[in-house]
């Protein structure tokens, strides 16, 4: 029986079950070879080197994450369930933010847009949406980010809760005063 060509979706498979496992440390051609009994040419002919390795388990980590947040009665609890929903995601494979560069921006986008369309459908102008979406995400990622780079320091679920709620508030009041300037 003849095995089946590997593909680089099993390499970054293999990839994050060694994160999951044994974290930052564990993950080296060697390691992963193992696992998939590959040679470190067949390695790299399917990921490149190990930059772009590492921006592609980002990129399939994002694809293979549990982001289905439930939109609420209004925008407000939409916007709230979609950053707690991502923020859990990110939580559950701490290692994902040693390894994410401004380059793993757009592996982000598909769950933004999400919440673009969710405001654009509460009655936002389409600029103000893909703003406030932008904005909520930058903020959600960078303090889950920091968070995990300084455990005990910032990272107390309230202070998540107490300044999501501002910047809901905030929104809130800026979409209100321009809806009244108009």
């Amino acid at each position: 029986m003849t095995r089946q060509p590997l593909t680089a979706e099993q390499v970054y498979d293999a990839a994050l079950a060694i994160l999951d496992e044994d974290g930052l440390a564990g993950l080296n051609a060697r390691h992963l070879t193992r696992r998939l009994s590959c040679s470190t040419k067949t390695l790299y002919q399917l990921v490149g080197n190990r930059d772009a390795m590492v921006r592609g388990i980002v990129r399939h980590a994002f694809l293979r994450m549990d982001l289905e947040f439930r939109p609420g009665p209004d925008w407000r609890d939409s916007l709230r369930s979609w950053a707690r929903t991502l923020h859990a995601a990110l939580l559950a494979r701490p290692y994902l933010g040693s390894l994410m560069t401004v380059e793993d921006r757009d592996a982000t986008v598909a769950y933004v847009n999400r919440l673009v369309d969710v405001l654009v459908e509460a009655g936002f102008r389409t600029r103000t949406a893909v703003e406030v979406a932008g904005n909520v995400g930058h903020w959600t990622i960078g303090s889950t980010l920091l968070d995990l780079r300084a455990p005990g320091e910032w990272d107390q679920p309230e202070r998540f809760e107490a300044t999501l709620d501002w910047l809901v508030r905030g929104i809130d009041q800026a979409v209100t005063q321009g809806r009244e300037e108009r």
